[in-house]
């Protein structure tokens, strides 16, 4: 039997601690310092939480050695058991309360087939899965065919008029590792609306980065963070903002270091954006940040701490 895989490949460390956990982060220069808590990261990048509970993602190679080696820590690690096995509740478009865990964006074929008289998704057969799984294929195969199929029984019905061939449909959306450990890939449209403004933010990037592994896992490691941190506060969004630091050397003769709120304008895909950069006055700064990143525009502008 043809099979088709996606290979959602993410190492994602999550924590789940309280404030005391907040530490001073520097850039590779030391010339800016941020106080927040690591709630998770992977091998290129870090989601920071700052005290008011702003999010912002920054590169690993843009910190200190100091902050690097931490993040490497036993002390961090130990922080990690309890979030990395923690379920979300999320809801279908039609009010399906769904508990489980996002994993990563990803495309994936669904595959539906009769073998001996059995409906099978991919290599297992339909009644083998966990009763959650099948609801949630029941409901994405009614969205695909048009058809409501409520039970095992209607979704073999029409599997007869397969003729022993497999069908195959392609789905855009999250790797979702539910309560029985079963993982499925659950498409965008499956979602309510309220749930989809945190999970599909980051997917036009992730797309758009189909051979740059680095950003696809740092996309996904950001939906990840933001579906934590939404479940957490009691469904309040926070969206993750990036945190450039790599500016801080380009200028010379510089008196001042400057933070600069970048937002993408109208067609441009991307996160808000705040790059620090080190620049005479508040002019220079905005200028070099709006080099940097065409088609934003500039939201704020203020001196930043050392």
């Amino acid at each position: 039997m043809r099979a088709t895989h996606l290979v959602f490949s993410l190492l994602i460390l999550l924590v789940m601690s309280p404030s005391s956990y907040a530490r001073k982060w520097s850039s590779s220069s030391g010339a800016f310092t941020l106080e927040a808590e690591a709630i998770a990261f992977n091998e290129t990048t870090v989601i920071l939480k700052k005290e008011k509970g702003d999010l912002v993602a920054v590169e690993v190679a843009e910190l200190t050695d100091v902050d690097r080696d931490y993040l490497k820590s036993k002390e961090l690690v130990d922080k990690l058991a309890k979030s990395v096995e923690g379920m979300q509740t999320w809801t279908s478009v039609d009010g399906l309360m769904v508990r489980g865990r996002v994993l990563a964006f990803g495309r994936k074929n669904l595959e539906i087939s009769r073998q001996r008289g059995k409906v099978h998704v991919g290599d297992l057969a339909f009644s083998d899965l966990d009763p959650l799984h099948q609801k949630l294929i029941l409901k994405i195969m009614s969205k695909l065919e048009s058809k409501t199929f409520e039970s095992e029984r209607e979704l073999a019905s029409w599997s007869v008029g397969l003729q022993g061939q497999p069908k195959v449909y392609p789905l855009e959306g999250v790797l979702m590792e539910l309560e029985s450990g079963d993982k499925i890939a659950v498409p965008f449209f499956l979602f309510s609306e309220q749930d989809l403004k945190v999970l599909q933010p980051g997917w036009q990037a992730w797309l758009e980065s189909d051979k740059d592994k680095t950003t696809q896992d740092r996309e996904s490691l950001m939906m990840q963070a933001e579906a934590m941190e939404y479940q957490r506060n009691e469904m309040q969004h926070r969206k993750i903002e990036l945190l450039k630091l790599n500016m801080m050397a380009v200028a010379t003769g510089v008196t001042s270091v400057w933070e600069i709120g970048l937002q993408p304008g109208q067609g441009v895909y991307g996160r808000p954006t705040t790059v620090v950069v080190s620049a005479r006055d508040s002019r220079v700064a905005s200028q070099m940040a709006t080099s940097r990143y065409p088609g934003y525009t500039v939201t704020f502008v203020r001196r930043a701490s050392r």
